[in-house]
């Protein structure tokens, strides 16, 4: 049986999640997986880039491609330690069209980070009176139904709303070390989510990635580019998103 995995508006399990997320940071479990994503290294010539090279903004066309693939890994070990503790648990997904900034669930789940600056993010522009919201329903549903190829798809995901989000909740979501904050795993999994509905209109759009690029490290004995496309051949991972409810 799948994984169900719900809107934050919806999600049944808020209370257990929020004790799970304390075990896994008392248990330094969380920060060995914050650590992950921080890791950087230094190129020859001087640029430095995320490590695992997935993301396009810090790593051009090689992180434009690992950029979906890499995260939905990344999601399925926090999701994993989640489950470690309570067997009933999923990573919800932050509907961003419901939500509209309220972070139902979520808004004082700080986990590692010690601050959040919602909508001053400098590249957003304040809107007279209300701090700005980063997307719009318009946005969804350009995203899955995109008609370009899988490339194109990924490169707007992750440079549209993907950044605007982690702008948007400011502090440590705007850094390498964003899974500091939860709202990180939520952020994704709605990604994550758009990516699933795509894939569903485009079977067969995959990433241009082979040999070494196509191993998704540091899980790369266990997941590459192939075997993390369909969510429900996963095994015991396997997962589905619930549609959302009014809130």
């Amino acid at each position: 049986m799948a994984i169900k995995r719900y809107s934050n508006i919806n999600f049944p399990k808020w209370p257990e999640f929020k004790d799970a997320l304390k075990t896994l940071i008392s248990d330094e479990i969380y920060q060995d997986l914050v650590a992950i994503h921080a890791a950087r290294i230094l190129a020859p010539d001087g640029h430095m880039h995320g490590k695992h090279n997935m993301h396009g903004s810090s790593s051009g066309p090689l992180g434009f491609r690992r950029f979906l693939p890499w995260h939905r890994a990344y999601l399925i070990q926090f999701e994993r330690a989640l489950r470690s503790i309570d067997p009933d648990l999923s990573v919800p997904y932050w509907d961003w069209n419901a939500d509209k900034g309220k972070l139902i669930g979520f808004s004082g789940l700080m986990g590692l980070a010690e601050t959040r600056t919602l909508g001053t993010g400098a590249s957003i522009q304040p809107e007279p009176g209300r701090v700005p919201w980063f997307t719009s329903p318009d946005d969804f549903s350009a995203l899955t139904n995109f008609g370009g190829n899988y490339f194109g798809f990924s490169t707007e995901l992750e440079t549209g709303p993907h950044n605007r989000g982690h702008v948007w909740i400011g502090g440590d979501m705007a850094s390498m070390a964003s899974p500091n904050d939860p709202a990180f795993w939520l952020h994704h999994a709605q990604i994550d989510r758009i990516w699933s509905m795509w894939q569903a209109n485009n079977p067969g759009e995959k990433a241009a990635l082979s040999g070494a690029d196509a191993k998704l490290d540091p899980w790369d004995a266990e997941f590459d580019i192939h075997n993390i496309n369909d969510t429900s051949d996963l095994g015991d991972d396997s997962y589905e998103y619930v549609p959302p409810t009014a809130a």
